[in-house]
């Protein structure tokens, strides 16, 4: 049945990430490591359905409350979703949303684009990464072969300091009903939520070894929990404007 099929094709993506992007999450943990240290800010951006990414490791029980997510809502799916789709091609567009942010050499970018290949995403990454702030990249290496559309000519992993396949198939739809032309149900959500709630999990653990205190917020919905977040809120509202 297909929900055997879909669990199966998980599997084997979450376990093709374990074991072949295991040094790159650990590489990626060691960057967040310290700016959770240096108190700094994690940024997660992401166009489209990427944009889930960003929402998924924000303010959230058991989320880390340094990260801070890049919500530009013209490339996200609530206004028009078919627009959105054509922003993101959008040469230079990426100007408007680094304006917004107040970027320190004590951040780093976490950018997810699982095709690599649009405007926004690439020229985003590229241009924080040269300014010297780390980015790290989730993409997945199926779509290398496909022609870029953006001005830098590039992929998501050549302007990256380090990005992890996210081990998606060109395409994202996995199943093939009977009598369906098409292939539906993706799997860029399920996998990219691995990688990049393992590179927090896993910078966490590396700072804690370290003695360096991390910001973790608690369920609002079981006792003392709203009260354990406000000091946390209060922390970093005047810094994180999505708070």
């Amino acid at each position: 049945m297909l929900l055997d099929t879909y669990a199966a094709v998980l599997e084997e993506a979450i376990e093709k990430i374990r074991t072949t992007q295991r040094e790159k999450i650990l590489q990626a943990a060691e960057k967040v490591k310290k700016v959770i240290a240096d108190d700094g800010l994690i940024y997660v951006f992401g166009c489209g359905h990427s944009h889930i990414l960003a929402e998924e490791t924000f303010y959230r029980a058991g989320g880390l409350a340094c990260v801070a997510p890049v919500f530009c809502e013209p490339l996200m799916l609530h206004e028009s979703a078919s627009f959105s789709s054509k922003l993101e091609k959008k040469d230079g567009y990426f100007g408007e949303i680094l304006q917004t942010l107040q970027l320190t050499e004590k951040d780093l970018l976490i950018c997810v684009s699982s095709s690599g290949v649009n405007a926004v995403p690439v020229e985003f990454a590229d241009a924080v990464r040269r300014t010297g702030i780390p980015v790290i990249g989730i993409a997945s290496d199926a779509y290398l072969d496909q022609k870029v559309a953006n001005p830098c000519g590039k992929h998501l992993q050549e302007v990256c300091t380090l990005c992890i396949d996210n081990a998606v198939p060109h395409g994202d739809a996995c199943l093939q009903p009977d009598g369906l032309e098409v292939k539906m149900t993706p799997v860029s959500t399920v996998a990219s939520t691995y990688i990049i709630n393992s590179i927090l999990a896993e910078a966490t653990q590396l700072a804690l070894k370290e003695g360096i205190a991390v910001p973790v917020y608690m369920s609002g919905n079981i006792p003392g929990g709203a009260e354990y977040n406000k000091e946390l809120i209060e922390r970093y509202r005047k810094r994180i404007r999505s708070l």
